[in-house]
């Protein structure tokens, strides 16, 4: 048997050494003293075989490495090692100053604080807040809505240059070009923000993502402090649903509390679960401000909301592609694409609402077979997250003209019945929700797919007729619900905000029954007109708009958290019924749509001049040339239709033949010529017969009896001695007192060309 002593002996039963010591010691001499060396003579399969004595040596243990001489480091290596050096020192300075500045403002009330060290996110929360020069997201508007822009630009652009009057008018021409302008501009804003990331962050002055500790970052966002937290919490717990509403989708606020905890203490927390934290406590904060009295405490429900709005949209921006599908990923994503909506990222939010809907149906939320071993609070939970997704899925893939990712064939599971404390007029929790999803998604099929847009136009009337009277069927109930909204819900709110919710609740709802009424084909010879239902709604739509913009002018401060919604609802209720009454303004020249259209623009002008609303320059800096150009088209065209009915009096003597305008612009330059033609005559010295003679033959001159009538009593007016004292600068005011005894002779209000 073979032993590893030291020394690399092998003892025996009798203890004494298989090897001579001269051997051993004339090996040991020649090996380092630093080295272990194990040898011992063992018997190959050869040696077996011959049956000789063991020949064979080998070492038992690994050679210890040789020293190396040391490799000096270049110069490119130590110039890396010291800006290393360099920006390790940077950042421990930075973070000390920010140590410091929060040490210094703990003492405020405003102050959020942070849970643990600063990181990555810290620093650049603080430069977001610090930096005055951070630049103001661009404001682009979505390509669905868009391209009616193009489509009322056009219609007025056709019209223009298809009437030589109008072309020939500077200031329309004018307000053309500046619609022109508008609108590239703006389309190029538009494709420039859809390859853009939605929400930017800016990093501290000096600092890369690569020089951070992005992997650590996310859960040392700022977020209030503990007792600010359980503040909120406590007064959601106390408060009943008519003053602090919770959405059922949500969970139940025990389960939150459990993600608050992970969130505020030491330990692993998911992205899912930090966004779930720092939206639902958004949403708190936000509504505590609603019901404070006390202006300071607003002020700081404010400044906390603010905070978990920054860290949210920080976490946003930086999540990860790879995302687990479990039910809190669910929830989170579709948290994520509420506040895109409300903060007007559309295309983000359906990034996040069709994740989130593909999630659901690999968890099988959307079958009852998936959830038959579930526990019955279980299956409750996942059931009401599941037809939240649904609904706000259907409305989002409408707006971007997009295919739902959830098909109604495939759900299984029960629709989810409100009760009055799952209802709230604010949240759109409608009784009637899911059944507006779902006719939400029958509208793309049946007439916004490519499949639907091939069908022959009869097959088209159908299904429009048939899907807007069920939209007005809807609209026709709902207006029960908004008379008396505390007959279905018990979340109460505020008079003026529940007043704008309903005018645009209404506004929306009107807006999308015109959408469906435009896909009837037009009968009208421009082809720009939709059909008669279709301008109805348009007007309803713009009227409710108008209404829901005069309560925000006399509405008192509302949350940051409100405004941000709002200003979202200006943009998207008025944008399409606006864009089809321009296209009618434009062939029918109606003036009650042209004071609708210059209602709402104004009632939008008044409202940017304050800071809250400032986003509705987006949609002013189109709605307003819209409305130029087609309030001066108007404008030419009525001028116009008005000197061709006065035309109609100057006809045959006999006959009501109608006279073309040149016949008119003939008598105009009759009257003047004959004006300086006669100042001519008197100064040569004629007598004043032989000025009247003159008259005679120029009255003669004209068409009709009307025209002589006025003419000749135009020039009887003007006095021999006022002709005789004529310069040149009273022609004007000679052929002013001219045309005023025309008009007066034929019994017609003065017209001044």
């Amino acid at each position: 048997m073979m032993s590893f002593r030291p020394g690399g002996t092998d003892y025996g039963p009798t203890g004494q050494a298989a090897g001579g010591e001269g051997g051993l010691d004339s090996q040991w001499n020649g090996v380092d003293e630093h080295e272990v060396v194990v040898k011992e003579r063992v018997a190959c399969d050869r040696c077996r075989q011959r049956k000789a004595e063991a020949q064979c040596t080998f070492r038992l243990a690994h050679k210890a490495k040789e020293k190396r001489q040391r490799v000096l480091i270049s110069s490119v290596y130590e110039r890396r090692l010291e800006h290393i050096s360099n920006r390790i020192e940077e950042l421990y300075g930075i973070i000390g100053q920010l140590r410091d500045e929060r040490h210094n403002g703990d003492s405020s009330l405003m102050a959020p604080t942070r849970l643990r060290a600063p990181s990555y996110s810290s620093l650049q929360s603080g430069s977001l807040r610090a930096s005055p020069k951070a630049p103001a997201p661009a404001e682009g508007i979505e390509s669905a809505l868009f391209a009616h822009v193009i489509c009322a630009a056009r219609a007025l652009e056709t019209a223009v240059m298809n009437d030589p009057y109008s072309r020939a008018v500077d200031d329309i021409t004018s307000a053309l070009n500046t619609l022109r302008s508008t609108v590239n501009d703006q389309k190029q804003q538009n494709e420039t923000l859809e390859g853009s990331r939605s929400f930017l962050k800016a990093l501290p002055s000096g600092l890369s993502l690569r020089d951070l500790p992005i992997p650590s970052s996310l859960r040392d966002l700022p977020i209030p402090s503990m007792d600010k937290i359980m503040a909120c919490l406590r007064i959601t717990q106390e408060s009943s649903p008519s003053e602090i509403y919770w959405p059922f989708e949500f969970g139940f606020l025990g389960d939150f509390t459990q993600y608050v905890i992970r969130a505020c203490t030491p330990g692993p927390i998911s992205d899912m679960e930090l966004i779930i934290v720092h939206y639902v406590l958004y949403s708190l904060f936000t509504q505590c401000s609603v019901g404070a009295d006390d202006e300071t405490l607003r002020q700081d429900y404010d400044v906390q909301a603010a905070t978990c709005r920054e860290s949210l949209e920080t976490i946003l921006s930086s999540l990860s592609f790879h995302i687990d599908t479990n039910i809190d990923s669910i929830c989170a994503l579709y948290m994520a694409s509420l506040h895109c909506l409300h903060r007007g990222k559309v295309s983000t939010a359906w990034t996040f609402i069709s994740r989130a809907s593909l999630m659901c149906l690999a968890l099988g939320l959307h079958s009852s077979h998936a959830m038959v071993t579930e526990q019955e609070n279980a299956v409750q939970r996942k059931m009401c997250l599941f037809w939240a997704v649904y609904a706000l899925e259907k409305a989002v893939a409408l707006r971007l003209g997009r295919p739902s990712t959830i098909r109604d064939q495939d759900i299984t599971i029960p629709r989810l019945t409100l009760d009055r404390k799952m209802t709230s007029l604010a949240y759109n929790r409608l009784p009637d929700w899911i059944d507006v999803a779902s006719l939400y998604g029958r509208l793309y099929d049946s007439l916004y797919s490519p499949t639907a847009l091939t069908q022959p136009s009869s097959v088209r009337v159908s299904r429009t007729s048939a899907l807007a009277s069920e939209l007005e069927r809807m609209i026709a109930a709902r207006t029960g619900y908004y008379n008396r909204p505390d007959l279905w819900s018990s979340h109460v709110l505020d008079l003026n905000l529940s007043r704008f919710m309903i005018h645009a609740n209404r506004a929306i709802e009107y807006s999308t029954l015109a959408s469906i009424y435009r896909g009837i084909p037009t009968e009208s010879p421009s082809g720009i007109i939709p059909c008669t239902q279709c301008i109805t709604a348009a007007r309803v739509a713009l009227e409710e708009s108008e209404a829901s913009i005069a309560i925000l002018s006399d509405a008192a401060k509302w949350p940051t958290g409100l405004h941000e919604w709002i200003n979202e609802i200006l943009l998207l209720a008025p944008f399409i019924p606006l864009t089809i009454l321009v296209c009618n303004v434009v062939d029918t020249a109606d003036a009650s749509d042209l004071g609708r259209l210059k209602g709402v623009v104004d009632g939008l002008q008044s409202l940017a001049q304050s800071p809250r609303y400032a986003s509705c320059n987006r949609q002013l800096r189109i709605f307003k040339p819209l409305y130029d150009v087609a309030a001066r088209y108007v404008e030419a065209k009525t001028s116009r239709e008005s000197t061709d009915t006065i035309s109609s009096l100057f006809t045959n003597p006999d006959t009501d033949v109608y006279f073309d305008d040149d016949t008119w612009f003939t008598l105009f330059d009759l009257a003047k010529g004959f004006i300086l033609h006669r100042r001519h005559v008197i100064c040569q010295g004629h007598s004043e017969n032989t000025v009247r003679y003159t008259a005679h033959k120029c009255t003669a001159l004209c068409p009709s009896k009307a025209a002589r009538t006025g003419l000749n009593a135009a020039l009887q007016i003007l006095e021999y001695q006022e002709l005789v004292q004529f310069e040149a600068k009273d022609a004007q005011r000679i052929t002013e007192k001219f045309w005023k005894a025309f008009w007066e002779a034929i019994g017609l209000p003065l017209l001044s060309l």
